[in-house]
C-alpha cells in the first residue's frame, strides 16, 4: 500500500512538471488564440478526481487482473521477452495505441457518451483540463493498455521504464497543449498532433466524432475517421454541443431534459456567417439535444 502512494506521489510530481513545461512552451509558440480559461478550480477537481479514480481502480482491478493473468500467458510472455527490448515496446505500443483507438470511440457511443462528456467539457485545453476523466473514462481507457501489456510486456528496466512512462505523460499532456508544432501537416499522415486533437475537442460533433486517435493517425486514417484540421476553421469553440453542470458532467450523468443547446455564435466576416442567418433544423446528437 505505502509503495503503491509512494509511486503515485512520484507519477504526480513528474506528470506537473511535464504538464508545467508542455503548458509554457505553448503560451510561447501557440497554434490558435484560445478563450480565456475560467474554470481553474474544475480543472484541479478534475485532475485530482481522475487521479484519484485512476488509483483505486489500478488498486483495485488492474493488479489483480495482471497478477492471475500474466500466469495464463506465460508462454506467450517468455517469446517477447526474450526478444530485443525495442521490438516489444513497439509491439506494445502499436497494439495499445489500436486497442485505445476503438475504445475512445467506444466511449462516443450511445450512453457511454456521457461519462465521457466530463473530459469534452472544457472550453480552454491545457494540461490540467486535458486530464478531466470520470471513473468509466478511465476504466474504458486503461483496459486495452493493459491488455497489450498483458501479451507484449515492455522491458522492466528502470530505464525503459521510466522512458514509456515519461512518454505517455507527456504525449497527453502535449495533445491538449496549443502548441505549435513544425511540418504538423506532415506529421499528421502518421501521428496525432496538438491541432488534429482540438478538432476532436470541437464543440460541434460532426469534429468531436473524429481524430480518436492518441499517438497515431492511421487508424482514423484507415477507419475513415479523420478530419483534416485545415479544414476546420481556425477559431472553431471547443466544449460541449450543449449546457450542463460540471457536477453533473462529472459523475457522467446525462444533460436534463430541459437542457439548451449551445449554437456557435457566427464568425465576423467568417464562412458561417451567411450560413448562421438561415435557420435550419437541427438533427438530434446522442445527447438527445439539437446539434449543429
Amino acid at each position: 500500500m505505502l509503495d503503491i502512494l509512494f509511486d503515485e506521489a512520484y507519477f504526480t510530481a513528474v506528470d506537473l512538471s511535464v504538464g508545467i513545461t508542455i503548458w509554457l512552451a505553448a503560451l510561447l509558440l501557440p497554434f490558435r488564440k484560445l478563450v480565456a480559461d475560467k474554470e481553474f478550480g474544475w480543472d484541479v477537481i478534475g485532475y485530482v478526481g481522475s487521479a484519484f479514480f485512476g488509483l483505486i481502480i489500478v488498486m483495485t482491478l488492474e493488479e489483480p487482473i495482471l497478477d492471475w493473468s500474466i500466469a495464463q500467458v506465460a508462454t506467450w510472455r517468455a517469446t517477447f521477452e526474450a526478444m530485443p527490448w525495442y521490438v516489444t515496446l513497439s509491439a506494445y505500443l502499436v497494439t495499445s495505441d489500436f486497442g485505445t483507438y476503438w475504445a475512445h470511440r467506444l466511449l462516443h457511443m450511445g450512453p457511454l457518451w456521457h461519462t465521457h462528456a466530463w473530459h469534452h467539457s472544457p472550453r480552454y485545453l491545457y494540461f490540467l483540463s486535458g486530464t478531466r476523466a470520470g471513473p468509466i473514462h478511465i476504466l474504458v481507457l486503461i483496459a486495452p493498455t493493459t491488455l497489450a501489456f498483458l501479451f507484449f510486456p515492455y522491458p522492466v528496466a528502470a530505464l525503459v521504464a521510466s522512458l514509456h512512462g515519461a512518454f505517455q505523460l507527456a504525449n497527453q499532456h502535449y495533445l491538449h497543449s496549443n502548441l505549435w508544432v513544425p511540418f504538423a501537416r506532415q506529421l499528421e499522415y502518421v501521428f496525432i498532433t496538438p491541432r488534429a486533437h482540438f478538432v476532436h475537442h470541437s464543440q460541434r460533433r460532426k469534429f468531436a466524432d473524429s481524430n480518436y486517435g492518441f499517438i497515431f493517425s492511421i487508424w482514423d486514417r484507415m477507419f475513415g475517421t479523420f478530419t483534416d484540421p485545415d479544414t476546420v476553421p481556425s477559431d472553431e469553440p471547443l466544449g460541449l454541443s450543449y449546457e450542463i453542470s460540471n457536477w453533473r458532467a462529472f459523475w457522467g450523468f446525462p444533460p436534463p431534459m430541459t437542457a439548451k443547446k449551445l449554437v456557435d455564435a457566427p464568425r465576423p466576416g467568417g464562412r458561417d456567417e451567411a450560413r448562421s442567418k438561415v435557420a435550419k433544423p437541427l438533427p438530434l446528437d446522442d445527447s438527445g439535444i439539437s446539434e449543429a
